[in-house]
């Protein structure tokens, strides 16, 4: 399975305009203590959640209810992908902490935008439960502007989505940007829209959006701009994911184009370019363009991000993956296994990408015909993709095939 670098190359709150406006130097309410603590216990709630939900499951599928198992299992899912969002935070919590403080303060100005009306006593009091990370009071004031004051309704709606993006809210997270983008689009509201159709999995939802904000950056910001360049990549990444290679191409080369001229050939960035261009042309069976590119991107994200980044575990396992492709197992092996010794330290063993690489190296170590060095680190993948993902989800359907042709290839090797 392919370790996509997908998750650098969209536009993040980080790279928004009023975040940026929104500064947060005046920042005094949770401290990163009690962030931490708070996170924690938020992790093992859900986790809680997530184990009585599959007893829940489990019990509805044994007593044939149809319509609770429907409902129970997609509770499980939308728990699933919660914990494993947890997870990542819990695992770099200072990072989680930035973010959120950078949600506040974009919580804060919607709020003081629309101030009139609102009354003070009760914007005071969503901004002290702000500080304190409590986003209950500011999505009640955002639902009654939304009924209320219709001219507000996209701005009431992109906090909704701040909110539930927050609260690992995806599927809530991507409706409500995408009606802020749908009442008024800025790029801002597109970029989000698109964000969290991806991840929710509706890519052809999102190629609308992205090519909207592919406009706007390109008639705003300027045909040559690091915004039209990171707009370019979500939008070849899009295409890429539905199998439009003939398009994406185009695009993944005007961005690195537009980003060498501007960031330069040692920016992280630059190296996010060159990676989504070689994992097209390797989808394209363009061996011998991509393996150039991947390099470069590694030694790129070395100098920029550092040997101990999970960006740089990603491009380990992606130039692993061609060099298997491409018949060379002896060189693919030990970047596999530093990729996975990366992730143990960063993102945690319990996480879908570590199971990505674990079926990675297995499909290798089954090629190479050590199948008993492979079998267990194919069923720890299935089990990790099953329990973080759910049943239905695509990579964990991917990680079951490819297990049972394993065992098809290995029960052929005994003479079976």
């Amino acid at each position: 399975m392919t370790s996509s670098d997908r998750t650098n190359s969209r536009i993040s709150i980080k790279d928004s305009d009023r975040a940026k406006a929104a500064g947060r130097d005046y920042y005094e309410g949770i401290t990163f203590e009690e962030f931490q603590a708070a996170l924690k216990d938020r992790e093992a709630s859900v986790r809680d959640d997530l184990a009585k939900a599959e007893a829940e499951l489990k019990r509805s599928h044994e007593l044939e209810l149809k319509v609770q198992a429907l409902e129970h299992e997609k509770s499980v899912n939308d728990l699933r992908q919660q914990l494993a969002e947890y997870e990542r935070r819990v695992k770099n919590p200072e990072q989680a902490f930035q973010e959120m403080k950078l949600r506040i303060g974009e919580l804060e100005k919607l709020l003081e935008d629309m101030s009139h009306g609102i009354g003070e006593n009760r914007l005071r009091s969503a901004h002290e439960a702000l500080e304190k990370g409590d986003f209950s009071e500011a999505a009640a004031i955002f639902a009654d502007v939304k009924a209320q004051a219709k001219e507000h309704a996209a701005e009431a709606a992109y906090g909704e989505g701040l909110i539930a993006e927050q609260l690992v809210r995806w599927g809530e997270a991507a409706e409500r940007f995408k009606e802020a983008a749908d009442l008024v689009p800025n790029p801002d509201r597109l970029a989000k829209a698109g964000t969290f159709l991806w991840r929710a999995g509706r890519s052809g939802e999102a190629v609308r959006y992205e090519e909207d904000l592919l406009a706007i950056q390109k008639r705003e910001a300027g045909e040559a701009a690091p915004e039209t360049a990171t707009a370019l990549n979500n939008l070849a990444e899009s295409y890429r994911t539905l199998g439009r290679f003939e398009e994406a191409e185009p695009l993944f080369r005007q961005a690195l184009e537009i980003d060498n001229a501007t960031i330069g050939e040692g920016h992280p960035d630059y190296a996010r370019d060159l990676n989504n261009l070689a994992l097209l042309l390797k989808d394209m069976d363009r061996f011998e363009e991509a393996e150039p590119l991947f390099r470069e991107a590694l030694e790129t994200g070395k100098a920029t991000l550092g040997e101990g980044h999970p960006a740089y575990a990603i491009r380990l396992n992606n130039l692993a993956n061609l060099l298997r492709d491409m018949g060379r197992f002896e060189e693919a092996e030990p970047l596999f296994r530093q990729a996975l010794e990366i992730d143990k330290a960063t993102i945690g063993e319990g996480h879908p990408d570590y199971a990505t690489h674990l079926n990675n190296l297995a499909g290798l170590l089954q090629d190479m015909g050590r199948f008993e060095e492979a079998a267990p680190l194919m069923d720890q993948a299935v089990e990790i993709l099953q329990e973080r993902l759910g049943p239905d989800h695509p990579n964990t359907k991917t990680g079951i095939k490819n297990r049972e042709l394993f065992r098809a290839k290995w029960a052929a090797a005994r003479g079976e």
